[in-house]
């Protein structure tokens, strides 16, 4: 897994934009390399490591919410961890809540494209990769996804633009 050095800063910082209230993100990182270093051999592209990583993420964030029990908590815990991280803002920390909301009703393709580029800072060819698409579908998911977050917060009245908000979102998450 000699590719790997060159994934793993964006990885992480997908990980951390995935995991925020869950789990660590280094753990769940290390839990989906573990299980690509498991099936290396079985792997027919392995120059699509970092697809197929993210895939790994996003199953495993997918079965650990689909309990009422766990969600409830993960929604729960997010809050708290983004108060405690800008406790002097607490109105701040409660828009962000509800930015993260909003997000997770995306559709899940439309959210993972616009957090691979809005908050780990991945191209949208590089997106198209990962999401085995076209530049054209990654880009129409993402605008629909801001589309869908701008008439999501468009109705609360508050100043910040969405994109305002996205960039806060990222420097929480990489605190």
């Amino acid at each position: 897994m000699q590719g790997y050095a060159p994934l793993h800063e964006r990885f992480a910082r997908y990980c951390a934009g995935r995991s925020l209230g869950l789990d660590s993100a280094d753990d769940i990182a290390q839990d989906a390399i573990l299980s690509a270093l498991e099936q290396w051999d079985n792997l027919e592209k392995k120059d699509c490591l970092l697809s197929y990583m993210i895939g790994i993420v996003n199953n495993r964030m997918r079965n650990a919410l689909r309990s009422r029990r766990v969600h409830r908590r993960f929604l729960e815990h997010r809050q708290q961890l983004l108060s405690e991280r800008i406790p002097a803002r607490p109105e701040l920390a409660l828009d962000l809540h509800f930015l993260l909301r909003a997000v997770d009703q995306l559709l899940e393709q439309s959210r993972e494209a616009l957090l691979l580029t809005a908050v780990s800072g991945f191209s949208v060819r590089e997106v198209a990769e990962i999401q085995h698409s076209t530049e054209g579908a990654v880009k129409t998911r993402i605008s629909r996804a801001r589309r869908q977050l701008h008439d999501t917060f468009a109705e609360d009245g508050r100043e910040l633009r969405l994109a305002e908000r996205l960039r806060i979102y990222r420097s929480i998450l990489l605190l």
